[in-house]
C-alpha cells in the first residue's frame, strides 16, 4: 500500500486502531478520524513512532456539521483518497437526537458515513483504483421491517422509558442503521461499476473488546450476556478481527470485487438479509438519506 492514502473513521481505538497500525506498516498514509482528540492524537503518534505515516482528524460522525468540516479538511489536502473505511459507530443513548432531529444512533452508524462519502465522491472516483469499505453487522438480519422515517425525521420526545424499552430502542436503531449501510453499499457498487472504485460491506462478527455493549441501556442480565457470556465463547481476538479490514483494503485479489458482503473476512453474500436485498427497501433508504444530506451538499 505504499503511496496510498487511507481515510479511516472510528480508528482511534480497538480493532480500528489495530488495523490502522497494520495499514501504516504496509506503507499507507493513514488519516485517522475519531471523536476523542487525546485518544486520536495518541493513536496517530503511536503509528508515527513505529515509522508509519499517520494524521488524526477530529470529527463526530454523528454530527453533520463536523462531517462537512472533515470533508473540507480532506479535500483541502488536494491528494487522492484510495481507501475510505467507515468504522465509526456503536450503541448510542436511546432516543437522543442530533441538531437536525435525527436519531443520533442512526446518524452515527449510517448517515455520517453516507454524507462523508457523498462529499468526497468525486475525489474518490478521481483516485481510482479506490475502495470504500463500510462496517456492517449481522444484527441487521433480525429486522423483519425497516421504519427509516421514524429515525430520520424530527422525533417527538418519548415518555420516560424503562430499561426494556431503552434497550429495545437502541438495538432497533442499530439494526436499522446496519441494514441501511448494507443496502447503501450495494447501491454504491452498482453506481460505480466500471469506474475503478469498489464498495463492500464488512461484518466483522463478534470481536473481543468491540461489542460496545457497555453502552447498552437494557436490563443488566442482557448486558452481561452481551458483554461477557457470548464473547467468551464465540468472539475472535482483536488482532485477528483487525486483519479483516486490512484484507479488504489491501488484498490485490479483491481489487475488482464489489457489492459483496464479507463475514469475518470471507465472502458470504447469503448472510445479508432478504430485507437488505429488497429493491424497494434499497430505494427507500437511498431516498431518505439523500433527502437528509441534500442541505449539506455543494450547491444546496
Amino acid at each position: 500500500m505504499t503511496g496510498q492514502t487511507v481515510l479511516f473513521t472510528g480508528a482511534s481505538r480497538g480493532m480500528g486502531r489495530c488495523a490502522a497500525v497494520e495499514l501504516a506498516r504496509l506503507g499507507a498514509q493513514v488519516l485517522l478520524v475519531g471523536r476523542n482528540q487525546a485518544r486520536g492524537a495518541a493513536a496517530a503518534e503511536a503509528i508515527r513512532a513505529t515509522g508509519g505515516s499517520a494524521e488524526f482528524l477530529r470529527a463526530d460522525m454523528g454530527d453533520a456539521a463536523e462531517v462537512c468540516a472533515l470533508a473540507t479538511a480532506v479535500l483541502a489536502r488536494r491528494g487522492p483518497v484510495h481507501v475510505l473505511i467507515h468504522s465509526a459507530g456503536g450503541l448510542l443513548p436511546a432516543d437522543t437526537r442530533t441538531h437536525e432531529g435525527v436519531d443520533r444512533g442512526f446518524a452515527q452508524n449510517f448517515l455520517g458515513a453516507y454524507l462523508l462519502t457523498r462529499l468526497l465522491e468525486q475525489r474518490i472516483l478521481a483516485s481510482a483504483p479506490a475502495r470504500v469499505i463500510a462496517v456492517g453487522s449481522g444484527a441487521h438480519r433480525l429486522l423483519k421491517s425497516a421504519d427509516i422515517d421514524a429515525l430520520i425525521r424530527p422525533g417527538i420526545p418519548q415518555p420516560q422509558m424503562g430499561s426494556h424499552q431503552r434497550g429495545s430502542y437502541q438495538m432497533r436503531s442499530y439494526q436499522t442503521a446496519k441494514l441501511a449501510v448494507t443496502t447503501w453499499i450495494y447501491g454504491l457498487a452498482r453506481r460505480w461499476a466500471g469506474r475503478g472504485v469498489t464498495a463492500n460491506v464488512l461484518d466483522p462478527g463478534i470481536v473481543k473488546g468491540k461489542s460496545g455493549s457497555e453502552h447498552f441501556e437494557g436490563p443488566a442480565p442482557m448486558r452481561i450476556l452481551m458483554s461477557h457470556v457470548i464473547p467468551f465463547f464465540v468472539a475472535a481476538g482483536m488482532e485477528k478481527g483487525s486483519q479483516q479490514y486490512v484484507r479488504l483494503a489491501a488484498d490485490p485479489a479483491l481489487a475488482s470485487v464489489s457489492g459483496t458482503y464479507f463475514v469475518s473476512g470471507t465472502e458470504k453474500q447469503q448472510c445479508s438479509s432478504p430485507l437488505s436485498l429488497d429493491p424497494a427497501v434499497q430505494q427507500r433508504v437511498d431516498d431518505a438519506a439523500e433527502a437528509w444530506a441534500a442541505p449539506f451538499l455543494p450547491g444546496s
